[in-house]
């Protein structure tokens, strides 16, 4: 057995409770692609490290992502599960073709998404003797994008439900190829979404004739059920007169408006005449829907942040389109996730999601990751800084490290960066400034021009490009002073890693985590203003004691965002908003 089925082996005859994250859009997987990957980032990073906290509480974790085309390589197809850890396994599903697709162009896929998705879910829950929507405990969607599928895979579950029950009610009703054709059309008629409606018209349709006069065709429609079903003809002719009755309030409804007005009355006058079969469909409907949607951005708050763009940027980034979809997804989730106060805002200014229905759940902190490293865990990051840089270890330890790492963008402005270190430069000669972050594109290719145009950079200011993994945690906590200019972040989450590593923070005034979490805490300077940032570094630089104050403070912050903490408490809010969790397995 090799080591792919020996983890598929694992993870199925495993005992625990199982989550169904996804996140659609990019190169998500169990290995996410550094420098420059279209698309992937921060979310990614997001669902991983949920997963793996959720897997810590006792979970399985299956994460769905789109798949059937290369890798951000080129050297493998996105199609065999990849297992991120024991219990968390990512599931590649096909559509939309062989090549990758922007995340503004991904609802082409997502139909066909949706249909594998039904049929890999149906799988499972006939392997388990389940029902499909009884595998999951909850499917948390992340963006707009994954909000359809998991919006449209509760559909599709609703209308077989509904099928079901309209089985029930008209077996000897109607014919079997009658009731074989509805049950087949079941997702394309959309049954779920109108059960009563389905149920009349599907009558009025077989058993009236149209040329007859609207009360012949419903006494026609009820007078075939009711003789099947041996219904007393009181009650038939109480349905009638009900029936009747619901299409004289719309009076003046014109003929064919009538007829479907007749069949949902009819529908639910039927439904109501069965209480107990009314009553499970309903439970059973609403059992169905276990969607939580975190949309980590949404088109109305990207809209406002690039309004002042030319037509044809904003074209590209298609915000009716996205608008749209994201409309339908908050109107049929069941409980909703916020990543930002931002996000909150938009969800209930804009989207009718009140804040009272939404758990705030921004990127949090690893731990495991971030943190307080002692001499010997920090070793072998100074060396690594000592081979980048060409200064001894001797003089980085003995020195001040000034520390950002975040991709190549314009808007985290790593020019302000190096603009502002190259004045303190001269003032504090210990001092360096290290910026982390790919791809290396025209803006790298830029910022190193500046450096070597510097002089007073050249030999204290390095771009790392990709940090290796295994020397990204020791970095924040080696780093005396973490700075960030950005002037676009939806959270800032390198800042509040930084604050968990206990290391002292500069942060331009337009990112979150430091203006909602931190504002004592941090130093916080206006956004573009190059004197302000270097008045902040040398404020920093030159007080030891102020930074470790503050540095401390920081850390105490961050308690309050450590990743496992909040995600018992997501399950907890989850509960509240009426979904039966099971407990996680030892937890």
């Amino acid at each position: 057995m090799n080591g792919a089925s020996t983890q598929e082996s694992q993870y199925d005859k495993s005992n625990r409770p199982e989550i169904a994250l996804i996140t659609n859009h990019g190169y998500a997987g169990a290995d996410i692609p550094i420098g420059g990957a279209a698309d992937t980032g921060g979310q990614n990073f997001y669902v991983n490290t949920l997963a793996q906290k959720l897997e810590r509480l006792g979970y399985c974790v299956t994460i769905f992502t789109r798949g059937g085309f290369p890798d951000f390589e080129g050297k493998t197809m996105r199609d065999a599960p990849a297992f991120l850890s024991t219990h968390v396994r990512y599931i590649f599903m096909p559509g939309g073709g062989s090549t990758f697709l922007r995340k503004e162009d991904i609802a082409i896929a997502l139909d066909e998404e949706v249909e594998w998705l039904d049929d890999f879910v149906r799988g499972e829950a006939s392997r388990r003797g389940c029902e499909p929507w009884e595998v999951y405990e909850f499917i948390n969607s992340h963006y707009w994008d994954a909000g359809v599928i998991a919006s449209r895979l509760i559909e599709r579950w609703r209308d077989d439900l509904v099928a079901g029950a309209m089985t029930h009610l008209l077996e000897s009703v109607i014919e079997g190829d009658e009731l074989a054709k509805m049950r087949r059309l079941r997702h394309a008629r959309a049954l779920g979404a109108a059960p009563g409606f389905h149920l009349g018209r599907l009558l009025i349709h077989l058993f009236a004739m149209r040329h007859e006069k609207l009360e012949q065709q419903v006494r026609a429609a009820v007078s075939t059920w009711a003789s099947v079903r041996r219904i007393d003809p009181k009650d038939e002719n109480a349905l009638v007169d009900r029936v009747l009755a619901s299409v004289e309030i719309h009076g003046d409804a014109d003929a064919p408006m009538r007829r479907l007005i007749a069949a949902d009355a009819l529908g639910r006058g039927i439904l109501t005449s069965f209480p107990d079969t009314d009553e499970r469909l309903k439970r059973r409907l609403d059992s169905v829907n276990r969607h939580v949607w975190t949309p980590h951005s949404l088109g109305e708050l990207k809209d406002f942040n690039f309004h002042d763009s030319d037509l044809d940027t904003r074209r590209a980034l298609k915000f009716c389109e996205r608008r749209n979809h994201e409309r339908v997804v908050a109107d049929r989730s069941q409980a909703f996730v916020a990543t930002s106060a931002k996000i909150a805002d938009r969800l209930w200014s804009h989207y009718r999601v009140p804040v009272s229905d939404t758990f705030y759940f921004p990127p949090c902190v690893d731990t495991d990751v971030f943190r307080v490293y002692d001499d010997a865990e920090t070793h072998a990051t100074y060396e690594y800084l000592a081979s980048r840089s060409g200064h001894s270890v001797e003089r980085l330890r003995g020195g001040h490290i000034i520390f950002e790492t975040s991709r190549m963008d314009p808007t985290k402005r790593k020019d302000l960066l190096l603009t502002a270190f190259a004045t303190v430069a001269a003032t504090h000669p210990d001092a360096f400034l290290f910026i982390g972050g790919g791809p290396e594109n025209a803006l790298f290719t830029s910022l190193q021009q500046q450096i070597e145009a510097t002089a007073a950079l050249r030999g204290r200011a390095l771009l790392l490009h990709a940090i290796p993994d295994e020397h990204l945690g020791p970095l924040f906590s080696i780093a005396d002073i973490y700075a960030s200019a950005s002037e676009m972040e939806g959270f800032g989450m390198s800042v509040s890693q930084a604050a968990a590593a206990r290391t002292a923070v500069i942060s331009s005034d337009l990112i979150p985590f430091s203006l909602h979490h931190a504002p004592e805490e941090t130093v916080i300077f206006p956004a573009g203003d190059a004197d302000a940032l270097t008045a902040a570094m040398d404020r920093l630089l030159s007080d030891e004691g102020e930074r470790d104050r503050r540095a401390g403070d920081l850390a105490r912050v961050a308690t309050s965002l450590d990743w496992e903490r909040k995600a018992s408490d997501f399950i907890s809010y989850l509960r509240r908003r009426g979904l039966d969790i099971a407990a996680g397995v030892g937890s």
